[in-house]
């Protein structure tokens, strides 16, 4: 519950502080709302829900689809840790899951058809052609307009053509006859006083009507006010007309903007609109197969009318003048010739009958009169329309033959015609995208592409092949109509044989069924709803096949009720004409994926039942869809039975439990109520043991059949049972069925919308520059009163109906306890089943409640909206933000945060009350009589500490005795009730304190709040023996619960220690020496009490805030018994305070400790980079040189060892990542790879030279790496130097052979580079061989190109004193390679290092070495051109001289 900021309790501002964090772009909700898994759990129960019934042999036609291994859905949910579980959490679970489960099941609802009837290609029907399906029908007829006199009387005046439509968004019927237009409002009574309002005739059309279609106008194009717009075509032109309807009040009004096109030769015939556009298109039968788009606009231009049409299929002139004429010949194409199908001549003109957008694809379908399907992709502005693929009846059949073994007694493909298609939309199913109907009542199911799914379109990375194949319709399979022949079976044959043959002849007849031939009109409603008109010689007949949606739902099997409708008074007599099928009310999905789609049963209350209008030539017949409910309303044995069989127990238990608790509507007589609720209590599987190895667990797709995963989970050794093996009752399941479709449409929903403006992302964090000055984010509720009306009725009709029949039902009262051993089970079961129903309970009184509290807000809305503004100005952004992200689940069953937040709402609503003169206890009463769980008697205390805290601020400086009493009178208070004290109840009073300057009570209040917490837990009354063994796992929750708290108390303190220190800067600031002291002295005795704590949790939190604070360098100055531990601690998950500990030790001269800690920090897991971990080693490597104590000594030299050789291998590894980084062969990715390893931890030397150096021939840093190593095979040394020359030969041949710059100084580079790194070790650095190889490749260089490539005197020599060699060691090595030099690596070898090396050697070192110039005469060396034994001056000194060094 907030603190009240209300002018009358004077606490601070109206208005909210905004967000502390100035660099926060967001306000993040800080509700904790998961409280249990999501993950599915069920018991596998060995008692199945299906029975035999008297329904399955209706009629032998129908093959039971049991028999073919369907899997039951599992309502059977298991809940972890049942027995423990908070009854409102328990209540939540089982409700949510339950939604789930209905969001899932069933699968696809033609996945089935499309996969599995090729197995035995039969089509399941319930269908009894002689005795109807009786209760089970599916449709009624529930009202009959007959068509007005008005209507008859202008049908006789003309001899003209005359049509008839019905438009239900506008709830109007039409007819046309001739040139006038007249629509009928059926909505109003008919007689002689109210024509006027009954017709509106337009008669200001100049030709015969041929088409007329209303559709939805184009954003931006007229004025909000027009709904739709009625777009009429007649023989010469084509009229829009704009509507405005108000539906509330059934008022029309039609205008006319003068938009039209002239349509001469078109011959328009049917029109179809893009929902998604509002695109209109149209086709004509004067056009062939060609699509127009109708346009129109507001405005005009000299190339472009208000009204246009274009041609997509044709380009160019052609593209705005139709193929042909006008003429009489165009009018000879009557409906008897375009219903002779495949006979008919070749020569009639193919022309469109159907035009169908599937706007959720971007597809447009067209339907010709030779059943050609044809394809086309819509684009945005498209101008013309290209054929993505065709369909025709042969590619038909060609498909056919391969689904279906015997295709030449298919009666389908005789006199075979398409009359109507019809899209299936993405969210009702991925595996058929488009449904053909033939005249032989035959559904053609047709998928897009190669498989059946739709993903192949969304991607625009595809080639146009793939585009073009993702477009071509294929079949998916047929769904033939039932058969009226029964099969004939041999009795003599065995019953394998017997089911074989049956299986084949029920095929066999479906195949052949001419049951629906001659059909005229067809429609398919969504979901699975089949209706179609088939001509016979007197009346039509209307035949409806719709899904059997709980026999779907329970198996995942498609099954159909399949029967013909009598919707006359006399079908047989009366010459009754059905023109048309209109679908009146939006389609009962359950979701918009195709799992669940077709789960009628779990939207049946939240969602309008399904109703058509059927226009026939006498008037309008509505029909609507028959909920569960009126099917078993009569409650008859037979009935149920059958029920039961189709649906499952936990179905027929829910709708017998919304019978019983609403059977008033259908009965008056409390027999037949009774009746109900004996039926409910007695129905089904009571509460039974399951075998506990056997546990089923799914994830939230797992439901579905063609993805099941299941999991065995190991028995449990207890010897007895316990509640959480027990399968609760059927009546239970029901229940909580009943309960979760009840608020299915709102569960998850967001109880309160924010204003427009207020902008937030997906994690429903609010964006803070969107909030305005009142700080408001919230517009209202998202629910209305009508709405919880309907909730609060319901809830107390469920509750009342369990009140009336606790004794009746198994569950609802506490069981007896026996001492009978037999009768354990039984007593766990009866336990567990109320310890469930317990719940349900608890949940539906809870929900009441938070429905009465939004009645609460309704209610202030209702008088004024800015009453509710005032309301929301008393709570935190952050509460307004928690408010948003709340779903009508967390208000309906809350836990403890959320009640806190609801608390926080309800006192806002006190303080508004309290500024029109309110009383405290009166209004805090009358808000607990209506929704007490949100307003306790702990609440109240609360708001009295808090009036005595606003008298306190309000007294001042006036009377300090007077407002020391009320502060300490508040103090006392707020422990009253520090139960329900929350966070910002604490936050808010200790706001106040500090306002008043009442610091050491703000400090002790928190203090003895953090000592209470904890101190008297309390623990919920255990009902049963199974929740003792679970007290520890509930002490180790409320133990962090405990500390949660207490860490936010001291959070607290914090904050008022950083009030201190403003307020002292502050008074520094005056220069008042006086002030000064008397306020530090203040501040110095909060962090004296502060650090003279013994509490260890709080010295570990203070020391974190400081570091929090950005002062962690304070703790270097800190003395306490508790920092170091708490460095130590707390270092080894976090960087900077690993940095400050060896900080700390090194300003206390602990160096060995201070080298210790920067070694692991250069070998953690800190997400540290080479560079760093480097640093680290170089600084221990500092500390090691340091001095330390005589007993640490030989320690600090071996760890400066172990220091020393881990730097020269981290200096490797950089090297190797510099050159990964700077290598052109390696890919970006692989260099990632490569750096995301090398730049981390530091790698053994064998790893950097196995797994980089070598393989990717890094040479230089493999000499290296036999360097750091000691390594001291010289063959493999040699191997390398070797590679390392061969390199760079390769690349000058390579890429720098036509360069200016040779390969020697190439070489030179390269060998400086490494040189310099290695010429300290012998082993590593052999100088006679490197001469040599040196040596051959620049011969090789030569030999390519002698003139460029020949190196200058003294190269080699150049390159070694560039490496660090000394000229007396290149010397000796030179002369001893020219005197015993057995091999020569080429011809001359031996020849060029005495001319070219050898004198350029001497001479340098000559002018380079003081003491040989004074040893040896500048001659001798002037004179040296050529080297040779005998004229080598420095071996001559040797000679006779002695030794040269």
């Amino acid at each position: 519950m907030a603190i009240p900021t209300s002018v009358p309790l004077n606490v601070g501002s109206s208005v909210p502080p905004r967000p502390t964090d100035a660099n926060s772009k967001y306000i993040a909700p800080t509700l904790k709302l998961k409280d249990v898994s999501d993950s599915l759990q069920f018991h596998q129960d060995r008692n199945s829900s299906s029975m035999n019934s008297s329904r399955g042999n209706l009629s032998k036609r129908f093959l039971h689809p049991m028999s073919l291994d369907a899997k039951e859905v599992n309502y059977k949910i298991n809940v972890p840790n049942f027995a423990n579980l908070p009854p409102l959490q328990l209540g939540s679970k089982f409700i949510t899951d339950l939604n789930k489960i209905d969001s899932l099941t069933p699968s696809d609802l033609y996945y089935g058809e499309t996969i599995n009837k090729t197995e035995t290609g039969l089509d399941n029907y319930y269908f009894d052609y002689d005795n109807g399906l009786g209760e089970f029908s599916r449709f009624e007829k529930i009202n009959q307009l007959n068509l007005p006199d008005k209507f008859f009387d202008e049908y006789n005046s003309t001899e003209c053509i005359t049509k008839q439509g019905m438009f239900p968004e506008i709830e109007r019927s039409w007819i046309a006859i001739d040139n006038k237009l007249v629509l009928w409002n059926y909505k109003v009574p008919q007689s002689s006083f109210n024509q006027s309002s009954q017709f509106l005739t337009i008669d200001q059309i100049r030709h015969t009507i041929l088409t007329v279609k209303l559709v939805k106008p184009k954003p931006g194009v007229f004025v909000p006010e027009v709904n739709y717009l009625l777009v009429v075509a007649t023989t010469i032109d084509i009229h829009i007309f704009i509507i405005k309807y108000d539906s509330s009040f059934n008022n029309l009004e039609i205008f006319n903007p003068d938009l039209s096109i002239s349509s001469q030769g078109l011959i328009v015939n049917n029109f179809t609109v893009n929902p998604k556009t509002n695109d209109i298109y149209f086709s004509g039968e004067g056009d062939g197969i060609n699509i127009w788009r109708l346009d129109y606009s507001n405005k005009s231009s000299f190339i472009k009318n208000k009204c246009d049409k274009i041609c997509l299929t044709k380009s160019g002139l052609s593209s705005v003048i139709p193929n042909k004429l006008p003429g009489l010949g165009l009018f000879d194409y009557s409906e008897t010739s375009n219903n002779d199908k495949s006979t008919a001549p070749n020569n009639i003109p193919e022309l469109l009958v159907q035009l169908e957008v599937d706007p959720e694809r971007d597809i447009l379908y067209s339907l010709s009169n030779k059943s050609i399907i044809r394809v086309y992709k819509l684009q945005p502005k498209q101008e013309q329309l290209h054929e993505a693929s065709r369909l025709t009846p042969n590619q038909i059949f060609k498909s056919a033959s391969s689904l279906f073994v015997d295709t030449a007694n298919i009666k389908v493909f005789e006199r075979f015609k398409v009359i109507s298609i019809q899209h299936i939309s993405p969210q009702e199913s991925g595996a058929v995208q488009l449904i053909a109907i033939t005249s032989n009542g035959c559904r053609i199911l047709l998928k897009l592409g190669s498989s059946s799914t739709f993903g192949s379109l969304i991607s625009s990375s595809f080639a146009s092949s793939s585009l073009a194949s993702a477009m071509r319709l294929n079949l998916a399979t047929i769904k033939f109509p039932p058969s009226r022949d029964v099969p004939v079976i041999n009795p003599e044959l065995d019953s394998f044989t017997r089911n074989k043959q049956y299986l084949a002849q029920l095929v066999a007849n479906q195949q052949k069924s001419q049951l629906l031939k001659n059909t005229k009109i067809a429609k398919v409603i969504s979901p699975g709803v089949f209706i179609c008109v088939k001509k016979t010689k007197k009346s039509d007949k209307l035949f409806i096949a719709t899904a059997n949606y709980g026999f779907l739902k329970k198996n995942n099997k498609l099954v159909e009720d399949a029967e013909f409708i009598k919707y006359g008074a006399n079908d047989d007599t009366s010459f009754t004409y059905i023109n048309d099928i209109i679908q009146l009310t939006p389609s009962m999905n359950a979701t918009n994926t195709p799992n669940g789609y077709a789960n009628v049963l779990a939207s049946q209350y939240t969602k309008q039942p399904l109703r058509f209008a059927l226009l026939t030539n006498f008037g309008i017949i509505i029909y609507q869809f028959k909920l569960t409910d009126q099917i078993l309303k009569t409650l008859k044995e037979e009935t149920i039975e059958n029920f039961i069989e189709e649906n499952g127990f936990e179905e027929t238990c829910s709708t017998l439990l919304y019978l019983s608790c609403s059977y008033g509507h259908h009965n008056s007589n409390d027999l037949f109520k009774r009746k109900a609720q004996i039926l409910f209590s007695t129905c089904g599987n009571s509460a039974r043991l399951t075998d506990s190895t056997q546990l089923q667990t799914h994830q939230n797709n797992a439901l579905l059949p063609h993805q099941q995963q299941l999991a065995n989970i190991g028995a449990t050794s207890e010897s007895h049972p316990t509640v959480d093996q027990v399968v609760l009752s059927d009546r239970f399941y029901g229940t909580c069925l009943l309960i979760s479709r009840l608020f299915r449409e709102c569960w998850n929903k967001n109880v309160f919308v924010k204003l427009p403006h207020i902008k937030s992302n997906t994690l429903g964090e609010i964006e803070v520059a969107s909030v305005k000055e009142d700080n408001l984010l919230i517009k209202g509720l998202n629910i209305d009163k009508k709405q919880v009306e309907f909730f609060i009725g319901s809830i107390i009709v469920l509750i009342d109906f369990f009140v009336e029949n606790g004794n009746s039902i198994q569950g609802l009262n506490a069981p007896n306890y026996s001492s009978d051993p037999s009768q354990f089970e039984s007593e766990v079961c009866l336990r567990a089943e109320h310890i469930a129903f317990t719940s349900i309970i608890k949940s539906l009184n809870s929900m009441k409640e938070a429905l009465s509290f939004l009645m609460v807000l309704i209610e202030e809305i209702q008088i004024n909206q800015s009453n509710f503004n005032d309301i929301f100005k008393f709570l935190s952004l952050t509460n307004q933000v928690n408010l948003l992200s709340l779903s009508f689940k967390d208000l309906l069953l809350p836990n403890r945060e959320v009640k806190n937040l609801i608390k926080d709402l309800l006192s806002s609503i006190i303080n508004k009350n309290i500024l029109k003169g309110g009383s405290i206890d009166l209004i805090a009463s009358s808000l607990q009589g209506r929704c007490g769980s949100f307003c306790s008697t702990d609440d109240v205390l609360i708001f009295k500490a808090i009036e005595n805290l606003t008298r306190a601020k309000n007294i001042g400086y006036r009377d300090a005795e007077i407002k020391s009493k009320c502060l300490k009178n508040a103090v006392i208070l707020f422990e009253e009730a520090h139960e329900s004290l929350t966070l910002e109840n604490i936050e808010n009073s200790v706001n106040i304190m500090l306002d008043l300057e009442y610091y050491v009570g703000a400090v002790g209040l928190l203090l003895k709040l953090a000592h209470k917490v904890g101190s008297n837990p309390k623990i919920p009354n255990a009902q049963f023996d199974q929740i003792n063994a679970h007290d520890n796992s509930k002490k180790n929750t409320r133990a962090i619960e405990d500390n949660k708290k207490r860490s936010q108390l001291f959070n607290l303190v914090f904050k008022i220690l950083t009030s201190v220190d403003s307020k002292a800067i502050k008074i520094t600031e005056t220069n008042n020496q006086l002030l000064i002291n008397e306020f530090i002295e203040v501040r110095d005795s909060a962090y004296e009490s502060c650090f003279a704590s013994q509490d260890k949790a709080f010295h570990y939190e203070f020391y974190q805030w400081f570091i929090d604070q950005g002062v962690s360098e304070r703790l270097l100055e800190i003395d306490t018994p508790f920092i170091l531990p708490f460095l130590e601690e707390r270092s080894e998950k976090t960087l900077a305070l690993s940095d400050l500990l060896w900080l700390y030790h090194s300003k206390r001269e602990h160096y060995f400790e201070a080298a210790s800690i920067l070694y692991s920090l250069a070998i953690s897991e800190f997400a540290l980079n080479l560079n760093q971990r480097i640093e680290y080693l170089s600084r221990a490597n500092g500390f090691c040189n340091c001095v330390c104590p005589p007993n640490l000594r030989q320690k600090m030299i071996q760890l400066s060892s172990v220091i020393q050789e881990l730097f020269d291998v981290a200096n490797v590894q950089l090297d190797i990542l510099a050159a990964i980084n700077s290598d052109s062969r390696i890919s970006k990715e692989n260099k990632d790879i490569a750096t995301s390893a090398l730049n981390f931890k530091i790698l053994t030397i064998s790893d950097l030279f196995n797994t980089y150096a070598d393989p990717l021939g890094y040479y230089d840093l493999c000499l290296l790496i036999f360097k750091i190593s000691d390594y001291k095979n010289t063959d493999d040394i040699l191997k390398r130097w070797e590679l390392f020359f061969e390199k760079i030969f390769h690349e000058f041949l390579v890429k720098n052979k036509s360069s200016s710059e040779a390969f020697y100084i190439l070489v030179n580079k390269a060998f400086s580079l490494i040189g310099s790194r290695l010429s300290s070790n012998d082993l590593v650095f052999p100088i006679d061989e490197l001469i040599k190889l040196i040596s051959k490749y620049l011969q090789e260089a030569i030999e390519e190109n002698p003139v460029s490539q020949k190196p200058p005197k003294g190269a080699i020599i150049d390159m070694f004193v560039k490496s660090g060699v000394g000229y007396d060691k290149l010397y000796y090595v030179i002369k001893s390679l020219i005197e015993h030099n057995t091999f020569e690596i080429y011809p001359g070898f031996t020849n060029d290092l005495k001319t070219n090396e050898m004198a350029y050697l001497i001479k340098n070192w000559y002018n380079s070495d003081k003491k040989l110039r004074e040893l040896i005469s500048s001659d001798k060396i002037r004179k040296l051109e050529d080297y040779s034994l005998e004229v080598d001056p420095i071996s001559d000194l040797v000679k006779h001289g002695g030794v040269l060094f």
